[in-house]
């Protein structure tokens, strides 16, 4: 019988010690854990203007996103009756409506290593350097205003924005046709150079 009480007493103290031995690699396992989390960034175009009665001034366009940026801009202008509806006939610049370009549009197709905007043959405007997130570009429009009052239709300056991720380069280059060089974007090819809407 007492052989049985210390051969229980034994295997009792043996188990203990497996059980400390066991807990402290557990913990000790557990603590080695690493986890790494990757933000993914954000891209969000918008329009920045300014809006005093019928004119529309200082337009630009901004990177609201948390990743670098090439924006492009459309600007149309059309026709809108007093109920809201778009009407077919085209407003005719100097005559229906004036406007004056940003200081920041390129003349000849040349761009600076700050940007310009570049009107493309597909009739986007495109700043040709990458926009910082939280950044905004140089100016498109300087102003641009109704010329007098016209009986039932007003004048609209529809002014949208969109952007692409800059790098990597090819994503540009595959979602609208541009190329890179030297971080410049370059609209499609047969750009209208100078040509000015």
């Amino acid at each position: 019988m007492r052989f049985r009480k210390r051969t229980a007493v034994v295997a009792l103290a043996c188990l203990l010690c497996l059980a400390c031995v066991g807990g402290a690699l557990a913990w000790l396992s557990a603590t080695g854990v690493l986890v790494n989390q990757f933000g993914i960034g954000t891209i969000s175009p918008a329009v920045d203007e300014k809006l005093d009665g019928a004119v529309k001034s200082d337009v630009r366009a901004k990177n609201d996103g948390t990743a670098p940026a090439f924006l492009r801009a459309q600007v149309d202008m059309y026709w809108q009756d007093d109920a809201g509806v778009q009407l077919w006939e085209e407003p005719e610049e100097g005559t229906d409506y004036s406007i004056a370009w940003g200081s920041d549009v390129s003349a000849g197709g040349s761009t600076s290593a700050e940007g310009a905007w570049v009107k493309g043959a597909d009739g986007f405007w495109y700043w040709t350097a990458s926009v910082a997130p939280l950044g905004e570009s140089g100016q498109l429009i300087k102003t641009v205003s109704e010329n007098g009052t016209h009986d039932g239709r007003h004048l609209v300056v529809d002014v949208e924005v969109q952007g692409i991720q800059s790098s990597p380069e090819q994503a540009v280059s595959d979602a609208w046709g541009c190329t890179v060089s030297n971080g410049l974007l370059a609209p499609p090819s047969g750009q209208a150079k100078g040509e000015r809407q």
